[in-house]
């Protein structure tokens, strides 16, 4: 993942992670509910004082999503999404960071054939982010870029019986880049 930030009087800084996660979601009529947890592996704080390497952090959230329009022919199904997530961090210099996110977003795409889909994804969002440097006060920025976009790819085999494996992978060339392979087992 890489966000471009506005830091205030630090001014823009690149933060570039890498970050795992697992998630459970439940089906509650026409909505989907979905928990995430997960922790980040390390990453690098890029500003024009130098770059400050991450150490592991958490990461954790809660969203729901829903389709709206079923796929009819060439017309595309469309579905969308509402998150709440929250993460934070530190450095091995005694800095730390802390940052929430609220996002909607909208999918839209073709089935393409058992279980496969591929579809445009697009997302607006903001939060804050505090960024405390070792003996500093706490300095609080936000997202440079407040939206997304980008394609992704799906597979679940939706006729198999018991634990269904699955994949999703997404590539956001616009707006806070970043690229993410996920893997899913349903029953």
């Amino acid at each position: 993942m890489r966000a471009q930030l506005n830091m205030g009087s630090l001014g823009r800084a690149t933060l570039d992670r890498e970050q795992v996660a697992a998630w459970y979601g439940r089906t509650f009529g026409p909505w989907v509910g979905r928990i995430v947890l997960g922790g980040v592996i390390g990453g690098v704080w890029r500003s024009r004082d130098g770059d400050v390497r991450l150490g592991p952090g958490w990461l954790a959230g809660f969203g729901a999503s829903r389709q709206w329009l079923a796929q009819d022919g060439w017309k595309p199904f469309l579905r969308n999404s509402f998150t709440l997530a929250g993460s934070g961090g530190g450095d091995a210099g005694g800095g730390s960071m802390l940052a929430f996110d609220v996002r909607a977003g909208v999918d839209s795409g073709w089935h393409v054939g058992a279980g496969f889909e591929i579809f445009a994804v697009a997302r607006v969002f903001g939060g804050p982010v505090w960024w405390w440097r070792a003996g500093q006060s706490a300095l609080l920025g936000t997202d440079a870029w407040h939206g997304q976009l980008g394609a992704a790819a799906a597979w679940s085999p939706a006729s198999a019986r018991g634990w269904r494996p699955g994949f999703v992978a997404e590539v956001i060339g616009l707006g806070e880049i970043g690229a993410t392979l996920g893997l899913s087992l349903a029953f």
